[in-house]
């Protein structure tokens, strides 16, 4: 019920706007909030063709149209019963009824008009245009009139559940400032787009503003709010090193903070760029629907017009005016209101529940398959751990000590991101040397050239592979450090596994999922501590980056899940195999723009039991598609059959379908209310 209390809300809101203005002013008021509504609507609706290819989810009616759509359809229906009242006089009759339906008719005509000049011929407003015109011929013109006003009825009370619904949704686009005011070392401040923004700049925020990039704070203390990016509502504190993130609303003093990655680049960026390209990656149950649509109507057409003609030619004792209603009757059938909102109209609500929660999934084709999820393969460092790896201990030859090790390795590794690299940069304390020549080597280390001595810093098959002899075999996470191409000793690092970890893999396997694996370059026995930690099933360990992609693809041929395979990384490391799976899983707000490209599900928090979470939603979201589809489909055969033979008149059909859209759309809304 939680969406239909969001739309009360909003019509009394409304209401109390006009409270005290007298009925001119009132009427005035609407027309104007009317009309900028209007506006407003045609270029979301713009922007979203544009963003999409033309194709958009359907967009309800503003509360103001709902109003005014209501006020005509209550005229219509009392001109209808005036037009009864008076039906001795066939004249007055005649033009009340007229009225009536004129009245109805005249916004669907136009947009029937509109939906015929793109091509659209078997839409519903055509269809409803020609189906209540022919009624209206025949001399039923009371139902003809009563089965538009039961049509719009039906679309304001389908609207309204869906505006109570949309009100809550999380909308990143209009939480993103148009300036970001930047400062340069003098003071100077200018206000330019967040897109022309660089990395390193820094940038001013004040207190209520939102934050225009991802970034860390250099000055100031407050608090932020991030629920439109992570799905968290709890409030934020940040201060001098704390990391801030584009589209949240920050709180405090004056906050000045620098920014760390391009605007192209931000977390919040990565979500619209999904959300773009949602249009193109549809479920397969929303393609057999929209194909089904494609055939059934034209069919029914085809059905209704042989329906009209053939029995009157075979010389039936009813008249022809009998058959022609009878095919309009079965035209009133094909009406696709019901089965055009059936299924997209669900996935579309669970998206909208998915990104409350943080997840972010790319079209409903995204859901589909985290819905058939059976096998999770997972990255470890950052992923099933906290990835703040620390030094556990040191292992120094005669030659070196440890403080040496340490300055040696983080001297070469300075210029390198990945995970371990960091880590053993900030655990050095004292001044870098200058690096003159650095190479990285994907998955095995570092060598780097310092004072016209050359390190190497990586694991055991790079000292081996660069002629360093005499270096041990360690368990666990080792970095080993060579100088001048003598081993100088080894580097214990240790990660902590994600507090939730194990949680997370228990829900997991109790949503259904069959079979889990750990995908690492590490040791086997610092992979097989991690899984046995997390739970999980299978290790693969001592892969390279290279590697591990091709690990991916053999585990989706070779292991038999009957449902979809899902690799869960961290959007850095892993872009080929977020592509190679059959669901892409980033987590957290670090990537980058390939992040969006290659995956098709982003978690913007390190939370995993927000994964057992996208799954039931998923799942819920999945069946109720079915279960929409299914009973739409059967309500329009067994319609078919009864208008075929004669059992049904048009306004039933009419009263029908209003009310298989009105319980579709209800059924669709509940998904958001899934915990």
């Amino acid at each position: 019920m939680q969406p239909l209390s969001a739309a009360l809300a909003m019509l009394h809101q409304s209401e109390s706007e006009t409270e005290g203005m007298s009925f001119m002013e009132r009427a005035q008021y609407r027309a104007k909030m009317r009309r900028r509504e209007q506006t407003r609507l045609r270029r979301e609706n713009a922007k979203r063709g544009a963003s999409s290819g033309g194709e958009g989810r359907y967009q309800a009616m503003s509360m103001m149209d709902m109003q005014f759509t209501l006020i005509r359809l209550i005229a219509s229906a009392a001109l209808v019963i005036a037009g009864a009242l008076f039906g001795s006089d066939d004249h007055i009759a005649f033009i009340l009824y007229l009225l009536a339906y004129l009245l109805a008719a005249v916004p669907v005509a136009g947009n029937a008009i509109q939906e015929l000049s793109h091509g659209r011929f078997f839409s519903e407003y055509p269809l409803m245009l020609v189906v209540s015109l022919g009624a209206f011929l025949l001399r039923h013109r009371p139902e003809a009139a009563i089965v538009l006003v039961l049509h719009g009825v039906g679309k304001i009370a389908s609207d309204f559940i869906l505006a109570g619904a949309n009100s809550e949704m999380p909308q990143q686009a209009s939480c993103i400032p148009e300036k970001a005011a930047v400062v340069n070392m003098k003071g100077e401040e200018r206000m330019i787009s967040p897109a022309e923004v660089r990395i390193g700049e820094f940038v001013l925020v004040r207190s209520g503003e939102r934050v225009p990039l991802d970034g860390v704070v250099i000055r100031g203390e407050g608090t932020v709010d991030e629920s439109i990016i992570t799905g968290d509502s709890e409030l934020a504190a940040v201060s001098k090193d704390s990391h801030v993130l584009a589209g949240s609303l920050y709180t405090g003093s004056l906050l000045l903070m620098r920014t760390m990655v391009r605007f192209d680049d931000s977390a919040i960026s990565r979500i619209m760029r999904v959300q773009e390209d949602s249009s193109e990656h549809k479920a397969a149950l929303e393609r057999s629907m929209l194909l089904m649509v494609s055939r059934f109507i034209p069919f029914m057409f085809i059905l209704a017009v042989l329906l009209a003609i053939v029995p009157p030619l075979l010389n039936s004792t009813a008249p022809l005016q009998s058959w022609v209603y009878r095919a309009l009757t079965l035209l009133a059938v094909s009406c696709p209101a019901a089965l055009a909102v059936s299924v997209p109209l669900v996935f579309w609500c669970g998206s909208s529940r998915l990104a409350r929660k943080g997840v972010h999934a790319k079209g409903s084709e995204a859901i589909e398959k985290t819905a058939e999820m059976r096998m999770a393969v997972f990255n470890k460092t950052g992923t099933l751990t906290k990835g703040d790896l620390h030094i556990k201990k040191v292992f120094p030859t005669q030659e070196f000590d440890e403080q040496s090790c340490i300055a040696l390795a983080a001297a070469a590794e300075q210029l390198s991101a990945h995970p371990v690299a960091r880590a053993l940069v900030d655990a050095y304390k004292g001044q870098m040397q200058k690096v003159m020549e650095f190479e990285e080597f994907p998955g095995r280390g570092v060598r780097a050239r310092i004072h016209n001595r050359t390190i190497l810093v990586g694991n055991r098959k790079l000292m081996i592979s660069r002629g360093v002899k005499g270096v041990p075999e360690l368990r666990g996470t080792i970095v080993y450090v060579a100088y001048e191409g003598d081993y100088a000793g080894a580097i214990q690092m240790e990660d902590t596994v994600r507090d939730e970890a194990a949680d997370a893999v228990r829900e997991l396997k109790a949503q259904g999922i069959t079979r889990t694996v750990l995908l690492t370059g590490d040791s086997e026995l610092s992979a097989q501590q991690v899984a046995d930690a997390a739970g999980i099933d299978t290790i693969h360990f001592g892969l390279q980056p290279e590697e591990k992609a091709a690990k991916m693809d053999f585990l989706m041929r070779t292991i038999p899940t009957d449902g979809a395979e899902a690799y869960v990384g961290d959007g850095i490391h892993d872009l080929d195999e977020l592509k190679t799976a059959d669901v892409g899983i980033a987590m957290g707000t670090a990537g980058s723009r390939d992040t969006a490209k290659c995956a098709n599900v982003l978690v913007m928090t390190h939370d995993l039991t927000r994964l057992a979470d996208a799954v039931r939603i998923s799942r819920r979201t999945h069946s109720t598609a079915v279960q929409n589809m299914m009973i739409v489909v059967i309500a329009k055969i067994l319609l078919a059959l009864l208008a075929l033979f004669g059992f049904v008149q048009m306004w039933h059909v009419v009263a029908v379908d209003i009310i298989l859209s009105v319980l579709t759309v209800f059924n669709s809304a509940r998904i958001l209310n899934t915990k």
